[in-house]
């Protein structure tokens, strides 16, 4: 479907049955709200008998009739700059409101307006403009039968969360340098009004949104992560008036972060966030799910004596655990601990990242030795290649990214055995990044493993924040891979302990040729409707399993080595690689580097190549020439180049930035209609934690049965393209100071 046609769609959904034109009788319109008590300060707006609106940080400002929001409900915004004037504007554009006197108005949900900041008790209600029984709700306003509206409900929750992704991306382009963003009454820690609601188990304000803001050294960044802040409240106001219940009995979240400072902004305004000590959401699972695809992680560390100096051995476990917090259940990962041998490992096959496997893992870190022995780093890389085989053997794999940790504060001059660990990088797709801890390491093993296969060297000193450096590795994977679709996680609510399902979507900078991650916005199911009742309806299998499809597709990594090189570059001028094979080596901030081409693009999501594999799966693999043992036919193999151009990394690359100064818009990627695991293979578990595979209740079942274990031995095996289906990602955290 077009651009246009989910826009369509989604004012359809929206588009309830509209009642009184002047509200309800116990919420009625403000007649002239320039002349209403309390409002006088939206006179300073008034230019030319016409209001001025001014976006946050913008150096444009647009014109709003001065009744704008008055007199009756209407669609206000419809088609007024700059939200909803373009080709796909927001959804709530085309929803009829008023201004309302909170005071006077009861029985629906109201909320604070932030389009005038400068009047503090302005509030606007979509409700009041329903028939008297009916709600705003687009979940409730929906006729059809349970399973075509849980079906729809995807859909909803994806375009609501790429309006948010038009707010940010809009507000970032028209950030003007010069001009100041303040966050006033919505800082996050200031809220007199906060009031205890029993059912959210918190302190909230439901007519407003918070922020929890984080300073960055650059002061230019700290600002426009304000202004990203104020910018995105205009949205989840409006979501949350439409969709929220009137009296705010359902849990339900919407909240960004982005990626300069770790700013926080949510809806409800919450003051318990603020006991949250040291809180940055870029490195909670919700943030690295939405901002790159699944990922393979295997974190190997030395637990050496020389890891009791300077507390490195406690610096290493928190490092884990942090790394850990990055993943979710897309996400597959296992730990091995290392001295002169092999010591522990938590799992011989990598397993999916459950909240249950999550915390079972920290689990058992607490109970291992991190400090004895000497160090030796041949047997533990040879134990990450048998992890990996032994993981795509029995398809215990994400089929995607692999990133192996590899963490070390030994020294050991007798590892010479490059051209394996190549050999055994370039057979997986491996990409290896590498950390020396500690002051006055040897680094030139660390750097060296990492320069040769793809990966970023880091040089660590004592006392630098190791858990943080370590578990920003994902934003590798951020900077090669543009997230246009949606990603599901299933979490527990901060204080209340609600269960709740989000959908996520990465933002993007595009006033630059190559996309560069903003930040992350999501907005939870539970907003919508009661997801314990939706999950008694039949068509929750469908939710469930294609929410976890769109959450699990293999995303390509586009960096050439110009990109790489800037990633480094942004470390340490020292992380910059500068053998004879590394190109770029006199890289700056300012280089211009070949991007690819955002038209390639795999020809379907759903088809299945003549072994039942989808397109992600070949991410990382050759198409051009897989190998003899999987059995694909010469034809099998034409047709993988031809339907997954941009999976197999067949998109051309062109210099000079493309000759585009900016980057197009995520294309609309369509709602799946069927699930995956009913189409062909899969692998891991859903966002429920559950096996993935075709629910009972599908329209059919296409998988072939003999792809399974129950007639392995009659049938030829199950090929993993991730020697074969996924790209490996080894992370060497090589602390190198002498054991």
């Amino acid at each position: 479907s077009t651009p246009q046609q989910v826009a369509v769609c989604f004012v359809a959904a929206v588009a309830v049955a509209w009642g009184q034109s002047y509200g309800r009788d116990d919420c009625r319109c403000i007649g002239n709200v320039l002349a209403y008590p309390g409002l006088e300060a939206l006179k300073n707006y008034l230019v030319n008998s016409e209001l001025k609106y001014t976006p946050p940080g913008s150096s444009n400002s647009y014109t709003f009739p001065s009744t704008y929001g008055s007199e009756q409900c209407k669609a206000h915004d419809n088609p007024l700059p700059p939200y909803c004037s373009g080709d796909t504007p927001p959804g709530w554009c085309q929803v009829k409101w008023c201004y309302v006197d909170p005071s006077e108005c009861g029985g629906v949900a109201k909320i604070k307006s932030r389009f005038f900041t400068d009047v503090d008790n302005l509030y606007f209600s979509y409700g009041t403009c329903v028939d008297s029984g009916a709600s705003a709700n687009t979940y409730e306003s929906w006729t059809d039968n349970v399973v075509t509206k849980t079906k729809k409900m995807i859909e909803l929750v994806e375009d609501y969360a790429r309006s948010a992704r038009f707010q940010l991306e809009k507000t970032y382009s028209d950030f003007d340098t010069d001009a100041a963003c303040n966050l006033g009454g919505q800082d996050m820690c200031n809220c007199t009004e906060c009031k205890y609601w029993d059912d959210w188990k918190s302190s909230v304000l439901f007519t407003d949104v918070g922020t929890l803001p984080r300073a960055s050294a650059d002061s230019q960044e700290t600002n426009a992560a304000t202004c990203l802040a104020e910018g995105i409240a205009t949205t989840y106001q409006r979501t949350a008036a439409i969709e929220a219940d009137p009296d705010f009995a359902r849990v339900g979240y919407q909240y960004f972060a982005d990626q300069f400072t770790g700013s926080y902004t949510q809806w409800p305004k919450q003051k318990d966030m603020c006991d949250v000590e040291n809180y940055d959401p870029r490195f909670r699972p919700w943030y690295a799910a939405a901002a790159t695809g699944p990922k393979d992680v295997l974190i190997v560390v030395d637990v050496s004596g020389s890891m009791h100096d300077a507390d490195r051995h406690i610096l290493a476990q928190q490092a884990v655990k942090t790394i850990l917090d990055t993943l979710t259940w897309k996400d597959f990962a296992t730990i091995i601990l290392f001295n002169d041998r092999v010591g522990q490992v938590y799992s011989d096959t990598l397993v999916p990242v459950t909240d249950q496997n999550r915390a079972a893992m920290k689990g058992w870190c607490d109970n291992q030795k991190w400090k004895s022995g000497g160090t030796n780093f041949q047997l533990p890389l040879q134990k990450v290649w048998q992890v990996i085989k032994a993981s795509v053997d029995s398809s215990r794999t994400s089929m995607c990214q692999k990133a192996i940790m590899f963490l070390t504060d030994g020294k050991d001059p007798s590892f010479q055995d490059f051209a394996t660990v190549k050999e055994k990088a370039d057979e997986y797709n491996a990409i290896i990044f590498s950390y020396a801890l500690g002051t006055g390491a040897d680094t030139a093993i660390a750097k060296r493993l990492a320069c040769e296969n793809h990966g970023v060297f880091y040089a660590v000193p004592d006392g630098a924040d190791l858990a943080h450096i370590m578990s920003a590795y994902y934003e590798y994977f951020a900077h090669g891979q543009e997230m246009c679709s949606g990603s599901w996680i299933k979490y527990t609510s901060y204080g209340g302990g609600h269960q709740l399902y989000a959908g996520c979507m990465a933002m993007y900078d595009r006033t630059v040729p190559t996309p560069e991650l903003l930040g992350v916005s999501c907005l939870d199911l539970n907003l919508f409707a009661d997801v314990s009742e939706m999950k008694d309806e039949t068509g929750w299998n469908y939710f469930k399993c294609v929410a976890s499809d769109v959450t699990k597709m293999c995303r390509a990594v586009l960096l050439t080595e110009c990109h790489r090189q800037k990633i480094r570059l942004s470390y340490s001028q020292d992380s910059v690689c500068t053998e004879t094979y590394n190109d770029y080596q006199d890289v700056t901030s300012a280089t211009k580097c070949p991007c690819a081409d955002q038209s390639c693009q795999d020809l379907s999501s759903e088809w299945t190549d003549e072994k039942g594999y989808f397109c992600d799966s070949w991410v990382g693999d050759n198409c051009s020439n897989p190998d003899a043992d999987w059995g694909y036919s010469a034809n099998g193999t034409a047709q993988v180049k031809k339907n997954c151009r941009r999976s197999c990394g067949l998109c051309s690359y062109k210099t000079d930035y493309c000759g585009v100064s900016s980057s197009q818009e995520c294309p609309v990627t369509p709602i799946a209609t069927e699930c995956r695991a009913c189409l062909g293979r899969v692998s891991g578990v859903d966002i429920d934690g559950a096996t993935m595979e075709c629910p009972p209740d599908a329209p059919r079942n296409l998988v072939n049965p003999c792809w399974t274990q129950d007639c392995a031995s009659a049938a030829p095996p199950v090929v993993s393209l991730s020697i074969g289906v996924a790209s490996a990602v080894v992370v060497i955290v090589a602390a190198l100071s002498m054991a």
